[in-house]
């Protein structure tokens, strides 16, 4: 029988997926958090899954500490699971069930500065040429889909989510589901609309034509293509050509951010093209503008090195 915070749970994940409408990766990772919150609670404090007004800011440091200490997790994790406990709480502070929302006063760990992984411009050309040397109609998918992430930066769930009426031929734009459900229309490059013409073009010889909400990207068998299948395409173009720490969608939208920045693009417009809700989450790519700043200076200032 289901302790009175796991059912809370299950109608909190039932909340952010109806009313939120959150993809269904980020309810993954709050079931994931939240599940492991609750197998720590019946060896830390049984009482507590029954009686959820009992956890306190101590309960909550204590699973922290748990995570950071006998599981080694890194910051960046544990935000993320205290992120998802705020969230929990703050639900059922709203719905009653327990008198404070006690995880908001617990303060979210310093996590360090990380540059994103993003590739050159060298090896971003060299990853689209080796996807173009393949002629099937999977190869120019694959093509296709490298060449829409590099030119408009979206997420793997909003490129999985992109039907084909979404593409605006005449206006060069694409119109995606962003975090949120909210809508915004990204311009789409040259190159990646020949791409997804020529991969249209043998879809059709292949499938037959299809109507405008339809999926855009296909599997093999002509069903959808979901995320698993989008990364384990992205990560094989990328390792052909670069060795990286990591290899997924992402590093395309980093690429995507870095470039843009490196040609002197306005923070505010690529924070908008990003879909992100803070400005403070797009500067985290101003890394390449210090740089640049650096080169500028150690080149000009008469004093910037000893000659």
């Amino acid at each position: 029988m289901s302790s009175l915070l796991e059912i809370q749970i299950d109608h909190f994940l039932s909340w952010v997926e109806v009313e939120k409408r959150y993809s269904p990766e980020t309810l993954r990772g709050y079931q994931i958090d939240l599940t492991q919150f609750c197998k720590f609670l019946s060896d830390y404090d049984v009482e507590c899954l029954s009686k959820p007004n009992q956890i306190n800011r101590g309960v909550i440091r204590g699973f922290l500490g748990y995570l950071s200490g006998e599981l080694n997790q890194q910051p960046r994790s544990v935000a993320r699971k205290l992120a998802a406990l705020k969230s929990l709480f703050k639900y059922m502070h709203r719905e009653g069930v327990v008198t404070l929302n006690i995880a908001a006063y617990v303060h979210t760990p310093k996590l360090p500065g990380v540059i994103p992984c993003y590739l050159s411009e060298n090896q971003i050309g060299a990853v689209l040429d080796k996807l173009g040397e393949s002629d099937s109609w999977m190869g120019r998918r694959d093509l296709a889909m490298v060449e829409l992430f590099y030119s408009t930066g979206m997420r793997i769930s909003e490129l999985a989510g992109l039907k084909i009426g979404d593409l605006n031929i005449q206006k060069s734009t694409v119109t995606v589901l962003g975090k949120g459900s909210k809508q915004r229309v990204i311009p789409v490059g040259q190159y990646a609309w020949e791409a997804i013409e020529n991969y249209q073009y043998a879809v059709k010889h292949k499938f037959g034509v299809r109507e405008r909400d339809v999926a855009l990207f296909l599997g093999k068998n002509g069903t959808p293509l979901g995320t698993n299948g989008i990364r384990l395409r992205v990560k094989k173009a990328i390792q052909a050509i670069a060795e990286l720490k990591k290899m997924s969608p992402h590093v395309l939208r980093h690429t995507f951010a870095t470039h843009l920045l490196n040609a002197g693009a306005d923070l505010m417009a690529l924070k908008d093209l990003l879909g992100h809700a803070n400005l403070s989450t797009t500067q985290v790519y101003t890394h390449v503008q210090v740089d640049k700043m650096k080169k500028a200076f150690q080149m000009a200032h008469p004093r910037a090195a000893k000659k």
